[in-house]
Formats: structure tokens, sequence, C-alpha cells
């Protein structure tokens, strides 16, 4: 199929969304499957999804249209869960809503706390920064865990939402959106899981702030390491 093909084939979905805007999305979906076809080797696109794939935190000032959120976190529940105990969470945590606002007020002051031999007026600044990335990110979602019926299904729940977030990332990656994926000052506030509303049995595995991508960075494959350091035959 050559790309003319596609266009072709994409038309009559383009004009749905010219006098039908709130199916858009559906357009896009219908798009996205005609040109992934359209590639001769899905392995080859695969492969360069994930080699190009960053964690980034630079978005454009747009907020994430609420569908293509969803298709996002729909790709998360697809990995695979031992006993499929299904065991993640998504709390959305939509800009300037007030749990907004609390986190980030409290991020402010968990990284005034940390730096406390600093200069303190340099620290207050980056702490004034940290608190407006995270209020002022068009997405933020927090993921968790459920605890198991026992340290072994702990850790298989846990395994398995890890898993969840690199599905999220590499299907929002390659549809113009980036994921940055924080275990820092963002998950480690004081109440965290009261303001969420979310029990304290759960394990937070992550917080993804999300995005349309500004630029896509340059691949360098200096960047890692040759895997064939890393195995080990026996």
């Amino acid at each position: 199929m050559q790309w003319r093909d596609v266009l072709r084939q994409c038309m009559p979905w383009f004009q749905v969304c010219y006098y039908q805007p709130n199916k858009s999305f559906l357009v896009y979906n219908n798009c996205l499957r005609l040109s992934i076809l359209n590639r001769n080797n899905k392995a080859d696109y695969l492969e360069e999804l994930i080699k190009e794939r960053r964690n980034t935190k630079f978005f454009k000032n747009k907020l994430i249209d609420k569908q293509l959120l969803l298709k996002v976190i729909e790709m998360g529940i697809w990995a695979p869960n031992h006993r499929m105990t299904e065991p993640w969470t998504f709390v959305v945590v939509s800009k300037g809503s007030e749990e907004r606002e609390k986190i980030g007020n409290q991020i402010e002051k968990l990284a005034n706390t940390l730096a406390l031999n600093k200069n303190k007026e340099t620290v207050k600044k980056s702490a004034k920064k940290a608190r407006m990335d995270f209020t002022n990110c068009p997405c933020i979602v927090y993921v968790f865990s459920k605890t198991g019926k026992n340290e072994e299904e702990t850790t298989e729940n846990f395994s398995s939402v890890s898993i969840s977030i690199q599905n999220m990332s590499l299907f929002a990656w390659s549809v113009g959106i980036g994921v940055g994926w924080s275990t820092g000052k963002t998950v480690k506030v004081s109440n965290l899981y009261n303001i969420l509303g979310v029990p304290k049995s759960s394990k937070i595995v992550g917080c993804l702030s999300m995005g349309y991508i500004i630029k896509k960075p340059e691949i360098l494959p200096t960047r890692r390491s040759s895997h064939l350091d890393k195995i080990i035959w026996k």
C-alpha cells in the first residue's frame, strides 16, 4: 500500500472530522491504523519506536484530548499480569484542580526541606520552579499497584504495573505525546494518599507527567552500552 492509497482511504474520515468535530478521535484512530499497515515491516516500526522513545517533561502548552488520554491508559491495562490480578490504579490529576494545587505546594515545601544547606535564594527559586512545573504540566497521572495476598504477589503486581507504564509510554510516543516517569519529589510529598483518595495499602509506582512533544530528540547510538555486555551465557 502506497501513501497516496492511505490518504485516499482516509479522505472519508477527514470529511467526518470536518462535519462532525466530536468524532475527530475516531478519524485519528482509523488513519493511524492505515498508516501502520502501510509500513512494510511492523517489527522495524516497533524497534524504531522503542529506540526513539525518551523520558521527557518538556511539553507544548496544550491539554491532551480526553479520548486520546483514555486510549493511552487503555494500552496500559494490556500489560501481562500474573493470575489476572489487574493490579493497576490510574489517578488523573487535572490541571487547575484543588488536588494539583495541594500537591504542588507540598512539592515546594519538600524541595525547600531537602536543600537546607544550600544558598537560600537559589533553593527558594528551585523549589518554586518545581511547584510551577508540576502545576502547569498539561497532564499528571499517578500510577499505583495493589498489594497482593503475599510478598510474591505484591512483587508480581508491581512488576506488571511497571510494564503497564512502558506500554503507555510507547503508545503515547507513537501519537506525539511524551511521558516523564518520576519517582522523586512528586511521589514523596506528605499526605499524598489522602489527597488522591487512594488506599494506603497500595504501592506507588510513579508519577507520569504527560503532554504533546515539542520536538522529538535525535537518536544517539552511543547513549546505551551494548546489550552484548549485559548477557551472561551458561
